[in-house]
């Protein structure tokens, strides 16, 4: 059977589209603000074929000059992966090193959140099932990358960087919808949310460094507790 063939491939490429939708809101901007930063084409499209990470993509453009001091801000960012990856584990662990390594770069909020609830509920090729949701976001967001530094400047709006403060909201919605009726998985978003504040008064700078993992460790404990005691 052909992976397009195959109905976990399909069941992704169908849970994949409105994630996909939004990350084109997101890669486009990017895109346009490596043009107005006069970074090369390859410079830009490298953020995203290499990186494919949307906040870390943002800092790297804005502030590509910066050089080796935006290596803190990148272990921040890139920490919540490790969460990410470990819970993945559980359900991938029939599939090669090789296959996991190469497809790693699919590994984002959206792809880790469809997939998760996705394989908590129902019985999947697993892994078949994370690539038919990672390949069309990753897809979708080196098209836009593209796409918008060849805009460039006639996009650079303020107007367009609104929407894409309305688009993030939206879509952390629908990762959280995702999760639903599985009230710990949804309640890390709303925690998040609301203890935000408390976090930057308290850690500051090591917020995004320690707040997700804080906050991932506490609801795994608080689920396994309530598992034992079920």
């Amino acid at each position: 059977m052909s992976l397009l063939q195959n109905n976990s491939f399909q069941a992704g490429l169908k849970d994949s589209i409105s994630f996909g939708l939004a990350f084109i809101f997101l890669y486009i901007p990017i895109g346009a603000l490596g043009a107005s930063q006069n970074l090369s084409l390859m410079e830009v499209m490298a953020t995203s074929l290499l990186i494919f990470s949307t906040p870390l993509q943002f800092v790297l453009v804005q502030s590509y000059e910066a050089g080796l001091t935006l290596l803190p801000m990148i272990l921040a960012l890139n920490s919540r992966f490790i969460l990410m990856s470990s819970a993945l584990s559980l359900y991938l662990k029939q599939t090669s090193i090789k296959k996991i390594m190469a497809s790693s770069i699919l590994i984002v909020p959206s792809v880790f959140s469809a997939s998760i609830s996705r394989f908590k509920n129902q019985q999947e090729d697993y892994f078949v099932y994370f690539l038919g949701v990672g390949i069309p976001i990753y897809l979708a967001s080196i098209l836009s990358t593209l796409i918008g530094y060849y805009l460039g400047a006639s996009i650079a709006s303020p107007l367009f960087y609104e929407v894409i403060k309305i688009v993030l909201p939206l879509q952390f919605t629908a990762l959280a919808a995702k999760h639903w009726p599985d009230y710990f998985d949804v309640s890390a978003y709303w925690i998040g949310l609301i203890l935000a504040p408390v976090f930057l008064l308290l850690l500051k700078e090591y917020t995004m460094l320690i707040a997700p993992f804080a906050i991932g460790i506490s609801i795994a404990l608080f689920d396994k507790l309530g598992r034992k005691n079920g």
